[in-house]
Parts: structure tokens; sequence; C-alpha cells
């Protein structure tokens, strides 16, 4: 192996290789670690990652898509097409796949793959950031750094200024739907439960950041969200009383179909005001990035367009 010099640049230390190699050291959630200059064979092991990836047009050798290849967006497969290799589930990806792909760069999250972080090393340079608990602001962070991991780091710079103008649009447009003490929460509701999303959740944060107060921050007196993922009965949703809520249905019937009749629910202010509205589970609670939160962006407009029609009224 030839010999290295290094040289600091923008937080970054690019060592440039006596055999014509060029790398850099990149801080991450587990240390550092040295990745090759534009990586070209790259795994993404968390759905924010991809989008990252996405987001400067590059396209992933393997990923994850918890075997259901329809999590792969149209908005990502736009960008990445689709001539990439499934690597499992997040939870418990393939080492033996991730292998077999051969990648100069593999990004994991800090949650689901700290404890398989030596072996993934060990089959290619592996950097790790905290997706999975993680919130808008944070994920806008990791998009950069992967950007400068990759050698896209002006790029991603750009698109992220591009992304912050359309945040400000959208702030504008949804200001229509504010209104006194009306309070907005989202969740994803399924047969077996309903989940809403806490202020430091990844949504929670996105909707507190475009100054929509929560509900569940506002009104969640005995209601524990140490998780950012709180599972809510009709008694708590009645007590938390969101002024508009917003819903990612993950299967039909869901429990607030259960609830339909009940007078408890029907006294609840979304509900008794006709606020409901239902948006993309899959891509509210499950992606992040500048990508998904522009179809995020576009969902809620949408649905706070009807709430200021519905208020005109």
């Amino acid at each position: 192996m030839g010999r290295f010099l290094s040289l600091m640049i923008a937080g970054f230390t690019f060592i440039a290789s006596t055999q014509g190699l060029a790398a850099r050291e990149v801080q991450h959630e587990l240390g550092t670690t040295t990745v090759a200059d534009q990586p070209k064979r790259i795994v993404a092991l968390e759905f924010s990652f991809v989008d990252s990836l996405a987001a400067v047009g590059v396209s992933p050798v393997g990923l994850t898509d918890d075997n259901k290849p329809e999590r792969i967006t149209k908005e990502y497969r736009d960008i990445i097409g689709n001539d990439f290799v499934s690597v499992g589930a997040r939870k418990s990806p393939s080492l033996e796949l991730i292998a077999s792909l051969q990648p100069d760069l593999i990004i994991a999250d800090k949650t689901r793959h700290s404890s398989a972080y030596k072996a993934l090393s060990a089959i290619a340079p592996t950097i790790v950031l905290d997706s999975l608990t993680g919130n808008y602001q944070s994920a806008l962070k990791q998009a950069q750094v992967i950007g400068d991991a990759i050698g896209k780091g002006k790029e991603m710079t750009a698109r992220i200024a591009a992304h912050k103008a359309r945040f400000e649009e959208v702030k504008a447009k949804v200001a229509t739907a504010k209104k006194q003490g009306r309070t907005f929460q989202f969740g994803v509701v399924s047969s077996r439960g309903l989940y809403l999303h806490a202020p430091h959740s990844y949504n929670g944060s996105l909707l507190q950041a475009l100054d929509l107060p929560l509900a569940l921050s506002a009104n969640g007196e005995g209601v524990s969200y140490e998780s950012a993922y709180v599972k809510t009965t009709l008694e708590q949703l009645s007590q938390i009383n969101p002024g508009v809520l917003l819903l990612g249905r993950y299967s039909t019937p869901a429990l607030t179909d259960d609830w339909a009749d009940e007078a408890l629910f029907k006294s609840i202010d979304a509900v008794k005001n006709d606020q409901v509205y239902y948006v993309s589970g899959h891509t509210w609670a499950r992606l992040r990035g500048v990508v998904a939160a522009e179809v995020t962006f576009d969902e809620l407009v949408n649905a706070m367009d009807q709430v200021a029609k519905k208020d005109a009224k």
C-alpha cells in the first residue's frame, strides 16, 4: 500500500496516495472512517440514506427495502433507476449479500446496525448515522455528511439550499390553516393501533419547523412521549384533542374506522369539524430526507388548503 499525504479541508481530511488513489476521513456516530474519494459502489441500509443519494443523482448498488420492492418509491426510482440489489430488511440486512456486491462504502444506521459495525467494516468502509431517531433538522445535516463523503458536497449544499427555499414557500402556504388555539397532529394507524408522532420525531419536528403547533405537545398532559411514536388509545386521543389530524393508513380497515361511531371519537375537534386528512403513511413515517420531505410538502399543502377552505365556509 502506498504512502498517504493528508490535507484538511472544511472539516474533512483528504488523503492523497502515492499510488494515485484518493480518500477522505469521514467522522460519524461511531468514529472516523477512511472513504475512497467518490465511491462508486455504495450500499445504503436505511431509506433516508437512499434519499440522500437520490438527492444528488447517485444510484446505490444495494439497499434495504424490507424485502418489499414497493417501499423504494417512484420518486426514488425515477432518479436512481432499478439497477440495484435488495440486501434485505433494514433491521437485519444480509451481510452475505452486501459482501457479494463488493461495495466501497456502506452507510448504516446507529440504532439498527451498531452491533454489526465491525462486521460491516470488514466488508467495506462503513459510516454510521442516526437516521431512525433523528429529526428533520438532523436529516438535512446527515444528507450533507453523505454528500461530502461521496465527493458530492457542493452538489448537496446546492440541493439543500433549493430544498430550504421550497420549505419557506410551504411554510407561507400552510400558514393559511393556522387559527388561534388550533393544533395539528400526525400519526399512523393500522388495525392494531394508532401511533402519534411526538415533537421530537422526524415529522413532529417538521410540522413544528413549519410553525404548526402539535397537539401532542400542547395538550398531551398525562400522555408520555419519551418514545418518538406514541401508541394512543381513543381516550388519550380525546384528551390530546387535535384540531387537524393527519393520518397515514397502514391497513384498511384501521383502528380509527372501528372508532367511527364512538361518541368520544366524534367529540374530537378534528373529527367534529371534518378536519381529518389521510396522507401516505409510508412516505411520512418511514422515509426521511430532502426528496421525501418534498413529497410530504405536497400532501401537506393539499391538506392545509382544504383546512382553509372549510374555515372559509
